[in-house]
């Protein structure tokens, strides 16, 4: 099996604070990175795991700082001329002791020059220890997800992409962003991939330019990115680099699942989110070392609640357990009573922390049951599932976007696009008082002009017509009451319904299948293959695949959603010899991707 790759990325890091040296240093250093660098390490280290590894303080290279100059720095930055100006004057000002520079992914020959120029100059080259090209150019949220980094979307979105505007410079940037991420994750691994893709769209064009980089850097005599014991191995990964406009339907989609709600409703953004609790706004840390989220995050919302309380109840029973312990001490005595007090009182800073996380959950999830009592957000689930598995609705969907009980503008706008990108043909006429129904209700349809162009000069491969059956595990909408206790107050979760969901396999999840287990289907037989151990390249790579694929790396040019992410773990816990790593330009919530796809609509009127 592939690699942890969050590990991998965290022991780079790591080695990075430790001066780049394989010995342990226990030199006390100051942290400068810039904002990509600081979507690096966020989901990855702590500011106690930075202190254990040495760092005292961790500041941004564009605010003003205060010299130390008894302290060695570190930088952890992007190469560009703005951040090699900076440090420029930081050697010249003799902020630090010494310097240990490292750039995000590889530097220029001209900036290096410029850099060695300038400290020339200001007579501070004695002051620079060592310059690395550290290619962790990826932000890795969780084990198996990563995006671009988070400060670099708006470079890499949709929009950027798809806009009709748009200058070639811009292209090239958001492409050598993508590139330069998805080539940093597979130096980080020190594996060269197999690479298909879709032909005629942005993801071949990153296909191309990853497969020549890799080709360079392997072929290079002085380069040693490559040059690993893992490059013979007879099991390679494969890399599958798809487009945003092969499923625009999945990101639109209202969600059931922890995570996916979370991000939807309270945009997860490094893995925190902002949670309005008694009309107070609380910032909320979702990361790895939370059992309780790593097991619940992609199960759907009620059977979290019913974790949540039971979760709640073992909480309770161990703070039982220490009152009759206190007691049986005040009875007894000390000295009979410590043997027994002894392992109750060393588990305490455990059973505070636990208690914390099962707060935090309890008040997460009162929010969001209380966003889809307000808004519905059960039955627009419920109708989209059945328009995009051809399931007869039980109300038309002109009658749920006029009906005022239901949903807000936003929502019925995300209904009417995936009705209307999953319906081969609907008369003008009918598009119309479509059109007029969102208006009346306060939604800007200017997407829909946009979403009409895309429809007709592409396919749009949208789910798969299927109807589902009770036996194949079809989704099903029944009323559940909810009604838990926390503390003195009443966590009530009444109204919200129980959606038990199919496993039905969206656009990318099916696409993984196929060319992972090479099968031959209409939907996968025209991508391109791509082999960058391959020292020529050929056009015609597909007879020499013949071994399936374990470890997989799917890679979405244009945006990803969570509902897309646990749709694949979900397939991966299915096919326990496959691990599934997935990544995006940025991981989009619905709002985002509206904004974007609105902004795109306004643009081509």
């Amino acid at each position: 099996m592939a690699a942890d790759v969050r590990a991998r990325q965290i022991d780079a890091v790591k080695h990075m604070l430790n001066l780049n040296s394989p010995k342990s240093e226990s030199t006390w250093k100051i942290l400068v990175f810039d904002e990509y660098g600081r979507d690096i390490i966020a989901p990855l280290l702590t500011v106690k795991e930075l202190r254990e590894c040495g760092v005292t303080l961790n500041l941004l290279i564009a605010d003003k700082r205060d010299p130390i100059p008894d302290v060695p720095v570190v930088y952890f930055v992007m190469p560009t001329k703005q951040n090699i100006d900076l440090i420029s004057q930081d050697c010249k000002n003799q902020m630090y002791e010494k310097f240990y520079i490292n750039f995000i992914t590889a530097v220029s020959r001209q900036l290096l020059e410029d850099l060695a120029q300038a400290t020339i100059e200001s007579d501070s080259v004695a002051r620079v220890e060592k310059i690395f090209d550290q290619y962790l150019s990826f932000c890795m949220l969780e084990q198996n997800l990563f995006t671009v980094s988070a400060y670099d979307a708006q470079t890499c979105s949709y929009y950027a992409l798809n806009r009709p505007d748009a200058k070639d410079a811009d292209i090239e940037k958001c492409i050598n962003a993508i590139t330069d991420s998805v080539f940093s994750l597979f130096v980080t691994l020190r594996e060269l991939p197999v690479i298909r893709c879709p032909k005629g769209n942005a993801a071949e064009i990153v296909a191309e330019r990853l497969e020549k980089k890799m080709r360079d850097a392997r072929r290079d005599p002085k380069s040693e990115l490559f040059k690993d014991q893992a490059i013979t191995s007879f099991q390679r990964p494969l890399l599958i680099l798809l487009d945003r406009n092969m499923d625009i339907c999945s990101t639109l989609h209202h969600t059931w699942t922890y995570q996916a709600l979370i991000h939807d409703l309270f945009n997860l953004y490094l893995n925190r989110c902002k949670v309005e609790v008694d009309e107070k706004v609380k910032n909320y840390d979702l990361g790895p070392d939370d059992q309780f989220w790593a097991k619940n995050k992609g199960k759907p919302f009620p059977e979290v609640a019913d974790a949540v309380h039971v979760e709640l109840e073992a909480c309770r029973a161990a703070e039982q357990e220490i009152k009759r312990l206190k007691d049986v001490m005040g009875e007894s005595g000390v000295e009979n009573a410590n043997d027994q007090i002894a392992n109750t009182v060393s588990s305490l800073p455990e059973l505070m922390e636990r208690k914390k996380r099962v707060d935090m959950h309890i008040n997460i999830a009162t929010a969001l049951s209380d966003c889809i009592r307000a808004r519905n957000l059960d039955k627009f689930f419920e109708v989209e599932e059945k328009i995009m598995t051809k399931t007869t609705l039980e109300e038309s969907v002109l009658d749920t976007l006029k009906n005022p009980s239901v949903g807000t503008a936003e929502d019925k706008l995300r209904l009417f696009i995936i009705y209307y990108l999953t319906t081969s043909d609907l008369p003008d006429n009918e598009l119309q008082q479509y059109i007029e129904a969102l208006q009346e209700v306060g939604c800007d349809t200017s997407c829909i002009e946009y979403l009409a162009t895309l429809k007709s000069v592409s396919s749009l491969n949208v789910p798969a017509q299927t109807k589902l059956t009770s036996s194949s595990g079809s989704y099903s909408s029944m009323s559940n009451m909810f009604k838990y206790v926390k503390q003195s107050s009443k966590f009530m979760m009444e109204g919200v319904k129980s959606l038990v969901v199919g496993h039905r396999k969206l656009p990318v999840t099916r696409t993984v299948d196929c060319l992972s287990e090479l099968k031959q289907t209409p939907e996968t037989d025209s991508f391109l293959a791509l082999d960058p151990k391959i020292y020529r390249k050929t056009d015609n790579l597909l007879p020499a695949l013949k071994n399936t694929f374990n470890d997989v790396y799917v890679f979405v040019v244009g945006g990803g959603s969570y509902v897309e992410y646990q749709n694949l773990m979900t397939y991966s816990e299915q096919h326990p010899d496959k691990r599934i790593v997935y990544g995006s330009s940025e991981m989009m919530d619905s709002k985002n991707f509206l904004d974007q796809l609105t902004k795109l609509g306004s643009s081509s009127s």
